[in-house]
């Protein structure tokens, strides 16, 4: 079964594929800009010279494309600044999605939560913008994506709060405790006794896997209370000490405490909370017939 991280690795190639460098230099707004004025000149190169004027200038700036094409887009400055805007654009992509996401659960407290960290992420790229301050833009933007990753957390957790309301330990209990009755029966036959076993075994596994999801519940939604106050932490450690020399340094020990999100997430790879229902019911003493399976 692939993990968490491979998962969240194909989501995002399928979301935020590789950007293409040269599809980015001709959108370029500069480019663009250069195309505009190119243009320009060839409609000024017309009133003297006419069709001839229009032709030279389409030359020259053909000539410049081309040897811009196959310039720019290997310069590591560009490439650099198209992945930036590729990530921003994922990055914006997933939010609103678990924005969305959210909303529909009428989940109106993470999101208070959510915009809270967003406004602190947003003062820290004002910061991030003083030269003297050695806070950098990409420090920044992994607090950005932690912020995200909180809103996919707080998302996972409704889904696993919703998914236990649908649950009903209750009735597993009772099963189990009518088929382990029929099971002492010491003059039960084999093939009666056969499938109630299968049975029994199938709703111990529905209750071993309720109390694994309760224990990680309660860990995501002790995550879910400590992502806040750990960025708030950062945002008072750079507002308050914006200019010091340790800035990297401190900020990177912050980092490690609060990136948990994937860790946290992939607790829960394989987790299968099915919920049992009135039709997994045990086979009575009289009946062959195998009993029906939990529905999934």
């Amino acid at each position: 079964m692939p993990s968490y991280g491979d998962v969240c690795h194909a989501m995002a190639s399928t979301v935020n594929p590789k950007p293409s460098y040269i599809g980015a230099f001709f959108l370029h707004p500069y480019n663009q800009s250069a195309l505009l004025a190119s243009g320009v000149a060839a409609i000024f190169a017309s009133m003297p010279w006419g069709w001839s004027g229009v032709a030279l200038v389409g030359v020259l700036a053909l000539g410049m494309e081309i040897l811009a094409a196959l310039a720019v887009p290997e310069l590591p400055p560009f490439r650099s600044w198209v992945d930036r805007d590729q990530r921003h654009r994922g990055r914006v992509q997933r939010q609103r999605q678990l924005i969305a996401e959210l909303t529909e659960y009428g989940d109106s407290r993470s999101l208070d939560t959510y915009q809270q960290m967003w406004s602190r992420v947003q003062a820290l790229y004002q910061t991030a913008q003083d030269r003297r301050t050695t806070l950098t833009r990409e420090d920044v933007e992994k607090l950005e994506d932690l912020t995200v990753d909180y809103l996919g957390l707080c998302a996972v957790y409704r889904s696993l709060k919703q998914r236990k309301d649908t649950s009903n330990e209750d009735l597993a209990a009772q099963r189990i405790a009518s088929l382990k009755s029929l099971l002492d029966n010491k003059n039960l036959p084999e093939d009666e006794a056969r499938p109630l076993r299968a049975a029994l075994a199938e709703y111990n596994e529905v209750m071993q896997r309720s109390r694994r999801m309760a224990v990680r519940r309660s860990t995501l939604e002790a995550t879910l209370v400590s992502m806040p106050d750990k960025m708030e932490e950062i945002y008072q450690l750079v507002i308050t000490s914006p200019y010091s020399t340790e800035m990297g340094s401190m900020l990177e020990e912050s980092l490690s405490r609060l990136r948990i999100a994937e860790e946290v997430a992939a607790e829960f790879d394989g987790v299968d909370n099915r919920p049992v229902t009135e039709t997994a019911r045990p086979p009575q003493m009289n009946q062959q017939a195998q009993p029906r399976a939990v529905k999934t």
